[in-house]
């Protein structure tokens, strides 16, 4: 008995010596904090699964806590959660310091539902703290989908809106064959993945049912360079794409198609082309289409009327080599919000440097009416003329950021600023304000990118100004 006074004080002596915040309160008021109540993944394509989500569990009190228990409600969840660098679906006596917090890492991997519509995953990750029980809610979007995996040659084939497409090493539609992808569908490309046509592509949505083309990674909704693009080949004709969205690519389209004719081997209407950038050439394509240009043409002929191109790293458009190329009521804008940048936005050229001692040239006939050429830097318009082939450029009516005085004619407006709504969220409306307000000549064109209705006056650029 002795030897019991002095074990016990020693043992008091050392607890009151322990900091406040390493001894354990098991008060039932003692309740955990949360950063987020509710951890929301947007669309999970099944079988494929997501990006790892955080949040964190704060205790606020002084003295520890202990977790009883942090475990998934259901036992069949396809939520895997990590504590402490552990991944379970349950976890025991996890302990936080006073006023300390635990970091909190989720994963979700769905499987398929045979739905064409998305659908919900829900669960709950349950603390149970010194008999309170709490919760943060698991919420995520399924989405079964078509997964075209390999090099995959098409012929013939109608893409609807039922289900999603998720690309992964590319397609190509054949010599002779056509693509058909029909109003609302919504094609997804892992990253270097291509859309390669040496036959046809007919991609015709409406203004109420856009088709788009983007990334399979849905959480880098705003992010260059996440997929290849779409690249014609030569032999390619008869393309069409209207009402379509292609966002986050290398190259958004690669036109490679000569031939000796001035018919418009791709014809582009009420398009948006947007976030084109990339680090280095694919291999898939051997190098053929460097990375950056929202629409690259070389000796080819295209036809494009009410469409936007912005935040592209090299050039929003680039007419190399000649060709024959129609521009109608176009907005080709670069501001430089995700790439530091030198090229300007538009450039035509009827030649190519191809290597130290080699120059690809050939006849060049540019119509430019409507359009708006703006951005960041001094001269947003290149014109590069060989003199051995022709340089046409015929133009009127339109807003253009440049040094070059030859085109302050036919009623361009030069070094106006346009007035768009909000460029560095992808709005480029006109403002109130703007220049552009019924400065344009009447085409024909009867609605804008959007689908509205131009008036007698039609306003210059992709979007006529509704007023309301």
């Amino acid at each position: 008995m002795k030897y019991i006074l002095p074990v016990l004080c020693l043992f008091i002596t050392i607890w009151a010596c322990k900091p406040e915040e390493e001894k354990f309160t098991y008060d039932s008021s003692a309740a955990l904090r949360f950063s987020a109540d509710t951890v929301l993944f947007d669309t999970i394509f099944t079988s494929v699964g997501s990006i790892t989500k955080r949040f964190k569990v704060y205790n606020d009190n002084k003295n520890a806590l202990n977790i009883e228990s942090i475990t998934l409600a259901d036992n069949a969840s396809p939520y895997t959660i990590y504590v402490n660098g552990r991944a379970a679906s349950s976890f025991s006596d996890t302990r936080i310091l006073g006023e300390d917090s635990l970091l909190v890492l989720v994963e979700v991997r769905i499987d398929p539902n045979d739905q064409d519509l998305p659908f919900i995953v829900a669960d709950e990750i349950v603390f149970n703290t010194n008999g309170n029980r709490q919760d943060v809610k698991l919420v995520s979007w399924g989405q079964d989908a078509n997964f075209i995996h390999g090099t995959l040659k098409l012929c013939d084939e109608v893409w609807t809106a039922n289900r999603p497409y998720v690309i992964y090493n590319s397609i190509i539609v054949e010599s002779s064959c056509n693509l058909t992808i029909e109003p609302g569908a919504k094609i997804y490309s892992h990253n270097s993945s291509y859309i390669l046509v040496e036959g046809s592509i007919t991609a015709e949505g409406t203004a109420e049912e856009r088709i788009s083309f983007t990334n399979d990674r849905l959480d880098y909704e705003n992010v260059p360079g996440q997929w290849g693009g779409i690249v014609f080949l030569e032999g390619s004709k008869n393309n069409s794409i209207t009402y379509a969205d292609i966002r986050n690519a290398e190259v958004g389209i690669y036109l490679g198609t000569p031939d000796d004719d001035d018919i418009a081997d791709l014809v582009i209407g009420n398009c948006t082309i947007e976030n084109i950038g990339g680090l280095a050439e694919n291999p898939i394509t051997g190098g053929l289409v460097a990375p950056g240009y929202g629409v690259l043409a070389i000796t080819s002929d295209l036809y494009m009327y009410n469409t936007l191109i912005n935040n592209c790293a090299v050039n929003v458009l680039g007419n190399y080599a000649g060709g024959n190329y129609i521009y109608e009521h176009c907005t080709f804008a670069n501001y430089s919000f995700d790439f530091f940048r030198e090229d300007p936005a538009v450039v035509f050229s009827n030649n190519l440097q191809l290597l130290a001692d080699s120059l690809l040239v050939a006849d060049l006939n540019i119509e430019l009416y409507n359009n708006i050429i703006w951005g960041s830097i001094r001269d947003e318009i290149i014109l590069s003329s060989e003199s051995s082939k022709k340089f046409e450029l015929a133009m009127s009516n339109n807003i253009i950021r440049t040094n070059l005085e030859q085109l302050n004619t036919n009623n361009n407006i030069i070094n106006q600023d346009p007035h768009f709504v909000n460029p560095s969220n992808y709005n480029y409306h006109l403002d109130t304000l703007s220049i552009a307000k019924d400065a344009g000549i009447d085409i024909n064109l009867s609605t804008d990118h959007d689908g509205n209705t131009r008036d007698a006056k039609p306003d210059i650029g992709a979007f006529e100004r509704i007023e309301n």
